[in-house]
């Protein structure tokens, strides 16, 4: 065994980062290494929609600097995407082959953007905004664009909406139920979201499927099964986040959409640990793996790893707010708390 421990954290979100700090105040001598498929430091993903509308400052989108991992030996690979563990020689690789050693390890790599599969053959046609590469590759052309589609509708879609809404863009968006896993919306809540965004300036449809997109010289052509044809300049698919897994497939541990932890963030695997939007946490009340989502449920859950990683033993709860509002529905964020028992 080493002198020393190498603790080794997949992803540079909210629950990653705040990982490493917790570990780094319990363990002073530990080798830390944050291994991040993203070529940034840790970013405000919330604030991305207000840099495209340049009501955020690009220098604002960043969290934590270089030196400042530095100031903590933190220790940060940038644009290194994990693509496998080895549970058996404690490793895990790179996608160059370059392979780490770990002692322990956790992972919070997040999510990425979810594609619907009846969507897969038009996935080349459409944007995306759910990360810090979306938005600096997409800014430009959203500002020149005039007129926008959206398909999906959850969060970030709605605040997209909005937000285009503001710039004096001619919006249109389709809704589907399912674009908020892992919430459904049934059809009350689909029309109390229509009656809501109504009092925008934009086009709504609801209760219809997207036929086929395509792609001409300089726009794009978007027929829905119900016969609406719109003519437009981008479009956007925001349909919720998919757990960002992948390397963990096949290496022993356990997963469903998410990497299964019990209610202590651990995994099925001693010495690892999950947290944030890419794990499932069991819940002994249900006896089921749920999610939950929002920057504080991340740093709780981050901070709850480390913590445990280390030797404690505690029970994760639900940190701040308890369910988003979409456009008047509740939508639950938390894993432990039954919304329906607030007021």
């Amino acid at each position: 065994m080493p002198d020393i421990d190498h603790y080794i954290i997949i992803g540079n979100g909210p629950a990653g980062n705040h990982a490493a700090i917790t570990l780094r105040k319990k363990d002073e001598d530990a080798r830390i290494t944050i291994i991040s498929d993203e070529c940034v430091p840790f970013y405000y993903k919330p604030r991305l929609i207000n840099f495209i509308a340049d009501k955020t400052d690009k220098k604002d989108l960043i969290v934590r600097s270089i030196e400042s991992y530095k100031e903590k030996d933190i220790r940060i690979r940038m644009g290194q995407k994990v693509t496998q563990i080895h549970l058996d020689s404690k490793s895990i690789f790179l996608q160059h082959m370059e392979k780490i050693n770990y002692t322990k390890l956790i992972i919070a790599s997040g999510s990425r953007a979810r594609i619907l599969p009846s969507m897969t053959a038009y996935a080349a046609h459409m944007n995306f905004i759910t990360s810090y590469t979306d938005v600096m590759e997409y800014k430009k052309k959203i500002q020149e664009a005039n007129k926008i589609f959206i398909f999906g509708g959850d969060l970030v879609g709605f605040k997209f909406l909005k937000t285009l809404d503001a710039m004096g863009k001619e919006v249109t968006i389709m809704i589907d139920p399912n674009a908020f896993w892992p919430f459904n919306l049934n059809s009350n809540m689909l029309d109390k979201i229509f009656s809501n965004l109504s009092k925008l300036n934009v086009s709504i449809i609801i209760k219809d499927a997207i036929s086929t997109i395509e792609k001409h010289e300089n726009f794009f052509s978007v027929t829905t099964r119900k016969g609406i044809e719109k003519t437009v300049d981008m479009v956007f698919s925001l349909n919720g986040l998919t757990p960002n897994i992948e390397f963990a497939k096949g290496s022993g541990i356990d997963y469903d959409r998410g990497i299964l932890v019990n209610e202590h963030l651990k995994t099925n695997v001693n010495s690892i640990y999950a947290c944030g939007s890419c794990a499932q946490i069991y819940n002994p009340s249900i006896r089921s793996y749920t999610t939950s989502i929002g920057w504080p449920n991340a740093v709780s859950q981050g901070e709850m790893s480390a913590l445990n990683l280390l030797g404690g033993h505690k029970v994760i709860k639900a940190a701040g707010r308890k369910y988003f509002d979409l456009e008047g529905v509740k939508i639950k964020t938390t894993w432990w708390e039954d919304i329906d028992d607030e007021s």
